[in-house]
């Protein structure tokens, strides 16, 4: 999931002309954590499950003021008894505690505790322990409220864009409780998939691309309330603004691109609805269906970065490449989910490689020229959180690397192998070995006299 770089953008373009193409450390303490998840055979216990997210949000003339309400049922699926979970409010990240943007109050059942890590984490202790298969919710007092930035959570050019708006359960694993701390230029976000019902109530004027698509929409007064629904989702956004539309079909999928007239001139935006268009299907055809009834392209004018990536909906400044690597994350990421603070490669290097396709495929790349001794590809936000210098790495050296892989299987091939890792890990949380494993038996299929662990070692991959 990328806050997609814009230098690095520029850098993988010239790459790849030249190579065919074109252009956890969990911060809780051990009290405070449940026992260890034993795994199932064959896959691992994640807990909580199957979350049902029911919001109602009334929003003011601008989109920056929300109030209301979010519920939250969920399922223990750990062999022992359930008795807290942890509510991650991300976007608290980017200014921390003073002031809060995601404040949360007056819960139905349980109780509070003081938010933690940065205010982007808050203990939940039940009432009463949640038995092995049996299910609750909770409900609280949700106010959300946007600063002003030009930011992936913030509100500038006359739109306010809510990334990561709403509290989502953290997962309990195998490995722990995951607390990780926000990242600024990247992401640490790690869920399982859920239903969302979110109704926003907001100026008949005001226009709310979200994730999802619309279910109902009732007119009171002068405003509007609108219903959104959002099945196997890992999490929620919106947009608000006096938006332009333009839409389009890619097979059952409504493409949908929202601008500002004053931002993005038509023919920009009309430019990018056939980007997107053509991005959605050539995703489609290789890696294999997309399953939602729409997606959603917000252009924007970022100043650090070219876009960022959610469920069904993107944020992205108006170039092609900066959409297709978007858009491609809703495979990696949305599709495929993996753990984003533990394993980033495996959303952003594939995004890298697969953002070419749609224009001229990336085919064969030279080994990378290596930052330091130490970066790998498969290093994780802590280790890119000390050496910020040296992140342009999955991008570029994760990107290469799924070249050179494409040269030797053959595109055809190299789809194959990526479109049944996806259809193992849909909707599920992939891990490294399953990527990693799904090419090493296509190369004992393929490339006998590929030796596979010396590949990865020389691409610093494990």
């Amino acid at each position: 999931m990328a806050v997609f770089p814009r230098a690095v953008a520029l850098v993988l373009v010239a790459s790849a002309c030249t190579s065919g193409g074109v252009a956890s450390t969990s911060t809780v303490s051990p009290t405070d954590a449940a026992s260890p998840v034993a795994p199932e055979p064959g896959g691992i216990v994640r807990t909580p499950s199957d979350p049902d997210y029911l919001v109602h949000l009334r929003g003011d003339a601008t989109g920056r003021t929300w109030r209301g309400w979010e519920e939250v049922a969920f399922t223990n699926t750990d062999a022992a008894p359930l008795d807290l979970v942890w509510l991650r409010l991300w976007s608290n990240g980017i200014d921390g505690c003073d002031p809060k943007a995601i404040s949360i109050s007056d819960p139905s059942s349980g109780s509070l505790a003081a938010p933690t890590v940065g205010c982007t984490a808050v203990r939940v202790d039940l009432d009463a322990p949640l038995e092995p298969g049996a299910r609750t919710s909770l409900r609280f007092d949700l106010r959300i409220l946007v600063p002003s930035r030009n930011d992936r959570f913030g509100a500038a050019h006359g739109m306010s864009l809510l990334g990561t708006p709403l509290p989502t359960l953290a997962v309990h694993d195998d490995r722990g409780w995951h607390l990780d701390p926000f990242v600024a230029f990247g992401e640490s976000f790690y869920s399982v998939v859920g239903s969302y019902r979110v109704t926003l109530d907001v100026p008949k004027d005001l226009a709310t691309p979200t994730t999802g698509s619309t279910e109902g929409v009732r007119t009171a007064a002068d405003r509007e309330i609108r219903t959104f629904v959002a099945e196997d989702s890992r999490d929620f956004e919106w947009a608000a603004g006096a938006f332009r539309e333009l839409t389009d079909r890619v097979g059952d999928t409504l493409v949908r691109v929202s601008y500002l007239p004053d931002l993005v001139g038509d023919q920009d935006a009309a430019r990018m609805l056939g980007v997107a268009r053509d991005a959605m299907t050539t995703f489609r055809d290789a890696f294999g269906p997309y399953p939602y009834p729409e997606v959603d392209v917000v252009l924007t004018a970022f100043r650090r970065y070219g876009g960022m990536e959610y469920p069904q909906l993107v944020f992205v400044n108006p170039k092609a490449t900066y959409l297709t690597h978007e858009l491609a994350h809703q495979w990696w990421f949305g599709i495929v989910g993996n753990d984003e603070y533990a394993e980033p490669w495996l959303d952003e290097s594939l995004a890298t490689w697969s953002m070419f396709l749609p224009i001229r495929p990336w085919l064969g790349c030279h080994d990378p020229s290596w930052p330091s001794p130490t970066a790998r590809i498969t290093n994780d936000m802590a280790y890119w959180s000390d050496h910020q210098q040296e992140y342009a790495t999955i991008y570029r050296g994760g990107g290469c690397m799924f070249a050179d892989l494409a040269r030797r299987f053959g595109l055809d091939r190299i789809e194959e192998i990526l479109a049944g890792y996806a259809e193992s890990n849909r909707f599920d949380v992939a891990r490294a070995d399953d990527l990693i494993g799904a090419f090493d038996r296509a190369a004992a299929a393929d490339l006998p006299d590929l030796d596979m662990a010396a590949y990865w070692s020389r691409w610093r991959v494990g």
